[in-house]
C-alpha cells in the first residue's frame, strides 16, 4: 500500500491511541455519531474485463485476469466538535499486478436524530496500478500508472436495528476523467468498542468499474 495512505494512517493510529478519550455511554451505543475509529480486513475486488496480471518478455508469455484480493485499512478521529480527520486505503494483488486506491479528508458531520446522521468529506485521492514485468533477461521492470486530485464525499449512517448500522456513501475523485465511487457500509456491533464490518463498493473509471467486497473489524473509542 503507498505512502501516501500509510504515513497519516500511523499518525491517526499513534494520536488515537495515546490520546484519552473520554467516551460518554450514549457515543459508544450509537454507531452513527461515533467518528472516532480505526478499521481494517479482507478485501476482494472483481473488474468488468480481464486485466493483465503477468508478463515475461523471455517467454512472450502473459496472464490476465478479472480480480484480485489483498487488504483495506481505515482510520477516522473526530477531532473537535463535528470535524473529523479520516483516512483509508486498500490494496489489491494478483501475480505480479497490485492495485491500490487512499484517501485523505477533512470531514464534518451533522445528526439529524439518533438513528440518523449525515456528512461530507473533501480532501484529495489517489490510484495506483503497477505491474512487475520480466524483461528478456529475467530481470524484472515495475511499470507503474497513477492518478491523483482533489475528492469529495457525502454520505450517511442509518440504524436500522440497535446493532445494526448501514452508511451509504457516494464519493467523486477528479482524476484525468472522473472517478465515482458508490459504497454501502454494513457495521454490526458486537460490544460497546468492537463491531463487524461487511461492505459493498462499486468504482467507475470509465473503461473500468471494479466491485469490491469488504469484511472485517472496527474499533470505536
Amino acid at each position: 500500500m503507498n505512502k501516501f495512505m500509510l504515513l497519516p494512517l500511523a499518525t491517526l493510529l499513534a494520536t488515537t491511541f495515546t490520546a484519552q478519550a473520554e467516551t460518554t455511554e450514549t457515543t459508544q451505543q450509537n454507531l452513527t455519531q461515533n467518528f472516532s475509529y480505526v478499521s481494517g480486513g479482507l478485501q476482494v475486488s472483481t473488474y468488468n474485463h480481464d486485466l493483465i496480471s503477468s508478463a515475461s518478455a523471455s517467454t512472450m508469455t502473459t496472464s490476465k485476469t478479472d480480480n484480485t484480493a489483498g487488504m483495506y485499512l481505515r482510520g477516522s478521529w473526530n477531532f473537535t466538535d463535528n470535524f473529523f480527520l479520516e483516512t483509508r486505503g486498500d490494496a489489491t494483488v494478483k501475480d505480479d499486478l497490485t492495485i491500490s486506491n487512499s484517501v485523505l479528508g477533512l470531514g464534518y458531520f451533522h445528526p439529524i436524530n439518533n438513528d440518523l446522521t449525515v456528512y461530507g468529506l473533501a480532501g484529495y485521492s489517489r490510484t495506483e496500478v503497477e505491474l512487475e514485468v520480466f524483461n528478456f533477461s529475467n530481470a524484472s521492470i515495475t511499470g507503474r500508472v497513477d492518478d491523483s486530485g482533489v475528492t469529495g464525499e457525502i454520505g450517511a449512517r442509518y440504524q436500522l436495528m440497535s446493532k445494526w448500522t448501514v452508511e451509504p456513501a457516494v464519493r467523486m475523485a477528479n482524476y484525468d476523467k472522473t472517478m465515482y465511487e458508490v459504497r454501502l457500509g454494513n457495521n454490526i456491533k458486537v460490544s460497546d468498542h468492537m463491531s463487524i464490518e461487511a461492505n459493498l463498493m462499486h468504482r467507475d473509471y470509465n473503461e473500468l468499474k471494479e466491485m469490491s467486497y469488504q469484511l472485517g473489524a472496527r474499533y470505536s473509542f
